[in-house]
């Protein structure tokens, strides 16, 4: 995807915001209403399923935050950190924008 669509949808996200602090909580608001849960993805080469973002959890310090389920176990892990399996066309999308955002792509 190029830089000027991804630089789109971070404006998007990010429209009305006038500080860090308010671009974080849009990019994770919108994160949160455009990635398609469950998505599947490996944490440390492990396979994992990604049910949702931890809103609490997450800070413009620490990145956000998904959970995620191992196992049968529910776990907290960086977005950063997940390399997801073949997620939908509208999820992939999103999580590029948000990997250029953190400044990853």
């Amino acid at each position: 995807m190029d830089k000027e669509r991804l630089q789109a949808l971070i404006d998007e996200a990010t429209v009305d915001c006038y500080n860090e602090d308010e671009e974080f909580a849009g990019v994770l608001c919108t994160l949160d209403d455009q990635l398609n849960f469950p998505l599947q993805a490996r944490a440390l080469g492990d396979p994992v399923e990604v049910i949702g973002l931890n809103e609490a959890q997450s800070s413009l310090r620490r990145g956000i935050m998904a959970c995620i389920r191992k196992g049968g176990q529910e776990y907290n892990a960086s977005l950063e950190d997940l390399e997801f399996v073949d997620p939908d066309p509208t999820s992939a999308e999103w999580l590029e924008a948000y990997r250029y955002w953190v400044g990853t792509l």
